[in-house]
């Protein structure tokens, strides 16, 4: 997460709980191995990409020049909890790509990809998510999912013990101008990959985080929009955050996230999606039977 300028690294305050990882299977939680901390967000794309925040890794690989990313973090799937369990699934990474234009200074283009070393095994907890397929709509009601505290300067310690969610609406650059006021030499990071939102003053982003996915529904499903990038005013529901806007990146990230079949193992892959749709059938026949035993107690 890029501090340029004021701009401020991202964690959430007021957030609501996720209470399960079925909610929100596409969430990834990026981890340094030393001590399994919790340091970024991301969203799965496919059995072998997730999507983040490129900032978080660039100043990674400032901390600890003398090791590779591979060897210092990996990625958590199917979790709500910050803290993880003996069952959690888990991916090494084999590698990862920052976008070509990336710029650390002035947080533009702040996208990366992370290539799992295996395939991530889909369930009803883990299942990636597809991209919307255009720009996002201004005006347009979406939702922040990421892990927080609701403290401008947060350790680890502070952080919430379950994921968070924030619902807001998306604006546009000339909103997102207008809401940050005297803060107006912010604007010039207000790039056409851009997109802010805003809680209406209920809810705000604080310190700490990165990645975290922002999604809108269409037709009760939830599409990927953007990452977030940055925030104003940390903590202070007032000011919009900022986010990556994906529609703009979309020829690079379908680009960089194609799966090279002629390595899978479709063995695997296909034991995967069995498993899935067996699940998925489970669930549905446990719902029809609640459905049927509460209009049989009705009827007594």
């Amino acid at each position: 997460m890029a501090t340029t300028s004021g701009v401020v690294e991202s964690r959430m305050a007021e957030g609501t709980d996720v209470e399960k990882a079925s909610d929100v299977p596409y969430q990834a939680s990026i981890r340094l191995l030393e001590n399994d901390r919790h340091l970024a967000s991301g969203a799965i794309l496919n059995v072998r990409f997730v999507v983040t925040q490129a900032s978080f890794i660039w100043k990674l690989r400032g901390q600890y020049p003398e090791q590779t990313l591979q060897a210092l973090v990996r990625i958590r799937f199917g979790q709500v909890n910050l803290q993880s369990g003996g069952n959690d699934q888990f991916q090494a990474i084999q590698s990862y790509v920052l976008h070509p234009e990336f710029n650390f200074t002035e947080a533009n283009h702040d996208l990366a990809v992370l290539k799992t070393l295996g395939l991530i095994e889909f369930n009803e907890a883990v299942q990636p998510i597809s991209l919307l397929p255009g720009p996002i709509p201004d005006n347009v009601a979406v939702r922040y999912t990421d892990w927080g505290s609701d403290k401008d300067f947060a350790t680890p310690d502070d952080y919430k013990p379950k994921l968070q969610q924030m619902d807001a609406i998306a604006l546009s650059n000339a909103q997102c101008r207008d809401l940050l006021g005297t803060l107006s030499n912010l604007g010039s990071i207000l790039y056409d990959s851009r997109v802010c939102i805003y809680s209406n003053e209920t809810a705000s982003v604080c310190m700490g985080n990165a990645g975290g996915p922002l999604v809108m529904f269409q037709n009760g499903q939830p599409r990927l929009v953007a990452v977030m990038n940055f925030a104003y005013g940390a903590c202070d529901p007032a000011y919009p955050a900022g986010f990556e806007r994906l529609w703009n990146h979309n020829r690079w990230l379908v680009e960089t996230a194609t799966i090279d079949y002629k390595y899978a193992n479709f063995g695997k892959m296909c034991t995967i999606v069995r498993n899935v749709a067996a699940q998925m059938l489970a669930n549905k026949q446990r719902a029809v039977r609640e459905r049927k035993a509460a209009r049989d107690f009705l009827r007594k």
